[in-house]
């Protein structure tokens, strides 16, 4: 696509982005650190009050501490909050791996192939025999399972690069369509933190949804990859520079000047067209003419109205391209962040190793996204301006069925008396 060229990728806003990732990441880790000193802070005060009461406890039943040895009654009393506590990260972990599992029944109906295949592993650098043998198993059974077999896929005897692409090229059609939907949502409320969090949420989302499509499940490095990737939303001014940020305005508005340009030629051409009849007005001298003369000046009227929207109608769609493109663009910005990081997961989990994730096929980039995003918005934006400038020249073709009875009236008055017509001598009649 030659519009296309004008986005070209910014070594500096990749740097930028690398770096916001890295203060998302120190911010984790900092925020885990900080929690882990708060908890064991309300652990210190539990214990001393588990200690109070087991000692209160002791006392009540009439047993004496011993003066030698273990006092395993405080012992035991001191271990009821590390079993506890080991038991509900074990109960949340069953939650968890039942929850993914559950999800995951329509790519993988049979418990061992879940367990099997849907673990999410990092890419190596350089695929082993044995991982290339591990994963074309993986793709072959997702290729059989009820959410792809449906559709035509590759040759069972392609290659698991061929099969990898092709999987990424129909997943590719979802992330955008649900990217733009959410995107779009950005940008109609007026409170930028709201719009921040939404992107966070949809990217995370569709990140999961991906992760589900694919048969997997998230890890606790996927986990940690995932909120790394959506933190890194939230510095959106960091994906565009300003030429780019022009670029895209413009190209969506675009899409809803044209229709504007045809409105404001249109406009002119009835200018001239009144013009241009000036001198048959004053042949036919309308002050005097008759019928004659006013049936000109009706298809002059007529004209004229039929072909323009009018002055106010170019004015409103002139402030509606101005308005709505500046929201879709912040929109097309919204999905195309979304979309980018829906396809950067189904392109580390499809894979085969690092060399191939950075091939043409599977790297889909940034610009590449927003650029596609910016197209449905510019004819979203020109499906509005059509529909408006509609609108306003059926108002206006509603006056030129109304020049009819103006004529009707104006004849009366030339005559100075009531034409009778076949209806009115009807009604005489009876």
């Amino acid at each position: 696509m030659a519009t296309n060229s004008a986005l070209v990728a910014d070594p500096a806003l990749e740097g930028l982005r690398r770096r916001g990732q890295f203060l998302i990441s120190g911010l984790l880790w900092a925020a885990a650190a900080g929690l882990v000193i708060v908890l064991s802070g309300y652990a210190l005060i539990l214990y001393h009050y588990a200690i109070a009461l087991a000692e209160r406890v002791r006392q009540s039943l009439g047993f004496a501490a011993p003066n030698y040895g273990p006092d395993w009654f405080m012992v035991a009393a001191l271990a009821v909050g590390p079993i506890f506590c080991a038991f509900c990260i074990v109960l949340f972990a069953i939650w968890y791996k039942r929850l993914w599992f559950r999800k995951l029944r329509t790519a993988w109906p049979d418990a061992s192939d879940r367990s099997r295949y849907s673990k999410w592993q990092v890419l190596p650098y350089r695929a082993s025999a044995s991982q290339r043998k591990q994963r074309s198993e993986h793709i072959a059974a997702l290729l059989k399972s009820d959410l792809w077999a449906a559709k035509e896929g590759p040759s069972p005897d392609a290659s698991y690069e061929v099969q990898a692409e092709w999987l990424l090229l129909d997943l590719e059609k979802d992330i955008a369509e649900r990217a733009l939907t959410t995107g779009l949502t950005v940008g109609i409320s007026n409170n930028k933190y709201i719009d921040l969090f939404t992107i966070f949420v949809a990217a995370l989302e569709l990140q999961l949804h991906v992760l589900s499509r694919l048969g997997k499940r998230p890890s606790w490095h996927a986990w940690k990859l995932l909120i790394q990737r959506c933190g890194a939303s939230l510095f959106i001014n960091s994906y565009l520079n300003r030429q780019d940020s022009l670029a895209l305005n413009l190209m969506i508005k675009k899409a809803g000047m044209g229709l504007y340009a045809t409105g404001d030629l249109m406009e002119n051409a009835s200018h001239h067209l009144s013009e241009s009849d000036f001198d048959l007005d004053e042949a036919l001298n309308l002050q005097h003419a008759g019928i004659l003369g006013m049936a000109t000046k009706s298809l002059e009227l007529g004209a004229t109205m039929a072909l323009t929207v009018g002055q106010v109608g170019l004015h409103v769609l002139g402030n509606l391209i101005e308005s709505v493109g500046d929201e879709l663009t912040q929109g097309a910005l919204a999905a195309g962040i979304i979309y980018y990081h829906g396809i950067a997961l189904a392109s580390d989990t499809l894979a085969l190793d690092q060399v191939h994730r950075q091939s043409s096929a599977m790297n889909r980039g940034f610009r590449d996204g927003v650029w596609k995003m910016g197209e449905i918005a510019g004819s979203i934006l020109r499906d509005l301006v059509r529909q408006r400038r509609t609108a306003f020249r059926d108002k206006r073709k509603q006056i030129v069925r109304s020049l009819p009875k103006s004529a009707y009236a104006g004849i009366q008055m030339l005559f100075g008396r009531k034409i009778v017509t076949r209806t009115d001598m009807s009604r005489q009649s009876t």
